[in-house]
């Protein structure tokens, strides 16, 4: 058996374990104070939110789980690994470890979770915050440029997983992220590690099968849910995202009674491993009420 790399031991030391329902995932549960959920998104874990952590927890208990399936999080044929799913998931996890009512910090996929947590209950949210994504079907669909696309072909990401390595991970990340430096050897041996696990099977499994409740019902709900979301609401948005465009998130930004957005114009897809230190104090500002808009964050 191969040697599990120090960085990836490194990381699961600080998490928590949490089954329920027989389902194990990890939790970063970290700082005190009101609980503040980070919900990350596709192929990532709740290693992505490790370094914006470290500036919100000085005031907040941060809870950064990881979604059924993905990091460290049990892996099972029958799971359902849909926004409807993980939502149920998240949810149990939550009342697990004690927690009520919570601001919501949502990237990527995890905003579709996000945006089903809210569409059952937007009374637990005490705050919203969410970072590139899309609340519009059209956009899942694999027509804008995504390397994970491909995999939706039938026996192409069986084979494309039989051949993937770390560093073919790591070009796809250079794809998302502008500053590369910080992918370093142990950052992508955490990120590539749920791949030596099986993880591959779950993303064909999201794309081909979770697709059927990610339709335009779904999607509707979700906007529907954000639209009747009254309470503070920020989108941050990094401006060099290929997949999801900046008008997307002035788009997301308008529905929301309450939204103010803010732009990360040198930064892509994965804000928080581009300039995770701002964006750290960005939502920290901003869930202590003291946000005014118009920050530069550049």
């Amino acid at each position: 058996m191969a040697r599990v790399p120090d960085a990836v031991e490194d990381w699961q030391r600080q998490r928590t374990p949490v089954t329920v329902d027989g389902l194990r995932t990890f939790v970063l549960d970290t700082g005190m104070g009101d609980p503040a959920v980070f919900l990350h998104g596709i192929p990532t874990q709740a290693f992505l939110w490790r370094d914006v952590a470290q500036v919100v927890s000085r005031r907040w208990r941060v809870i950064a789980p990881d979604l059924l399936g993905f990091g460290f999080a049990d892996r099972t044929a029958d799971a359902d690994l849909s926004p409807i799913g993980q939502a149920t998931f998240i949810q149990r996890v939550l009342s697990e470890l004690g927690v009520e009512r919570f601001a919501l910090v949502v990237h990527d996929f995890g905003a579709l979770v996000g945006a089903e947590l809210l569409a059952r209950d937007a009374s637990l949210v005490t705050d919203l915050v969410v970072l590139n994504t899309s609340l519009w079907a059209d956009d899942w669909s694999g027509s804008r440029p995504n390397p994970f696309s491909l995999l939706k072909l039938p026996g192409v990401g069986e084979a494309a997983f039989r051949v993937a390595r770390k560093f073919m991970l790591r070009e796809a990340f250079r794809m998302y992220v502008t500053e590369r430096q910080r992918l370093t050897s142990d950052v992508m041996d955490v990120y590539w590690h749920p791949f030596t696990d099986g993880f591959g099977d779950v993303l064909l499994r999201l794309f081909r099968e979770g697709a059927e409740r990610m339709n335009e019902q779904a999607f509707c709900r979700w906007r529907d849910a954000f639209e009747a979301f009254d309470r503070p609401a920020l989108v941050v948005w990094g401006d060099r995202d290929p997949t999801f465009r900046t008008h997307l998130g002035r788009r997301i930004a308008s529905i929301l009674p309450a939204g103010n957005f803010e732009l990360f114009e040198h930064s892509n897809h994965f804000v928080p491993e581009d300039r995770p230190e701002a964006l750290g104090r960005l939502i920290t500002v901003f869930l202590s009420g003291r946000y005014k808009g118009n920050v530069d964050n550049a």
